[in-house]
């Protein structure tokens, strides 16, 4: 089995240290380190329309398992991963690593993680402007002199 929903699981399974990956039943599976959770790849080839759907867990135990999308699963995972590796810093620079890390997901499993209303960060020579236009305007003519050449 290869496709999104296994795709997913293998991104989950990364995110050290909430989750680590193991082998059951036979499949690359996600364990939460957290609570014991434990997330399956779905074979959805059969399907026309494969949307990378993942069969959880509830602590591990087969009698409270269901099914969801991944991808929700997912927005989850790193937002809760964003914040535990950016522990200390400020809400503009975890918002600009998860901006990156919805684009790693997507490039890795073609999907999208469920983030409406975060924005791509600011180019860095545009932060760099806003940090030399708080300092002075002096520091801001010589920053760009220095970057064009001039």
């Amino acid at each position: 089995m290869s496709g999104k929903s296994e795709a997913i699981v293998r991104f989950i399974a990364n995110l050290l240290p909430l989750y680590d990956g193991e082998r059951q039943d036979g499949l690359w599976c996600a364990r939460s380190l957290t609570d014991g959770t434990l997330t399956l790849p779905i074979d959805e080839s059969v399907s026309d329309d494969e949307q990378g759907w993942v069969s959880v867990r509830w602590q591990g135990d087969p009698s409270r398992e269901q099914e969801t999308r991944g991808d929700m699963l997912a927005t989850v995972a790193l937002e809760r991963y964003v914040r535990l590796q950016g522990a200390g810093y400020n809400e503009d620079a975890i918002a600009g690593e998860l901006w990156f890390m919805a684009r790693h997901f997507h490039f890795k499993t073609g999907c999208n993680v469920y983030l409406p209303q975060l924005r791509e960060p600011p180019h860095p020579l545009i932060r760099a402007g806003k940090q030399a236009m708080s300092m002075g305007q002096g520091v801001l003519v010589n920053l760009i002199s220095k970057v064009m050449g001039i």
